[in-house]
C-alpha cells in the first residue's frame, strides 16, 4: 500500500514536468536538513523553533501527498506550540521511520 497519495503525486508530476525529480531530489535534502533542526531545537529545549521548522516540513509533504507524514508533523508542530518538548521529540522517532519509508517511494515515483 503507497504511503503516497497518487493523485496527489500525480498532479504534482504532471505540473512540474521534467523538473519533477529535481523537486523529489530538493525534498529529499530539505527535510533531511529539517529532521537535524528540529533535532538540534529539541536538544536546545526550543519548543518555537520545533513548532516552526515541523510546519515547514508538514507544508512540503503535505505538496506530496505524504499525509501520513504531514500528520505526523503537525503532531510534532503541536507539541512544539504547547512548549512539550518531550512530547515532540517522541514523535519525532516516528517521523523518521515514516520519511525513510516514503523515499523509497518517491524514488519509484521519479524512476516511472
Amino acid at each position: 500500500m503507497s504511503r503516497i497519495d497518487e493523485r496527489a503525486i500525480g498532479e504534482l508530476r504532471e505540473l512540474m514536468g521534467p523538473d519533477f525529480g529535481a523537486l523529489i531530489q530538493a525534498f529529499a535534502s530539505d527535510s533531511r536538513s529539517q529532521i537535524d533542526a528540529i533535532d538540534a531545537a529539541l536538544a536546545a529545549s526550543d519548543a518555537e523553533r520545533v513548532r516552526r521548522v515541523a510546519h515547514s516540513l508538514r507544508g512540503a509533504c503535505v505538496n506530496l501527498g505524504a499525509n501520513d507524514l504531514a500528520e505526523l508533523c503537525e503532531r510534532v508542530e503541536a507539541s512544539g506550540r504547547a512548549g512539550d518538548c518531550a512530547t515532540a521529540g517522541t514523535l519525532m522517532a516516528s517521523v523518521k521511520r515514516e520519511l525513510e519509508a516514503i523515499g523509497s517511494e518517491l524514488i519509484e515515483y521519479v524512476r516511472h
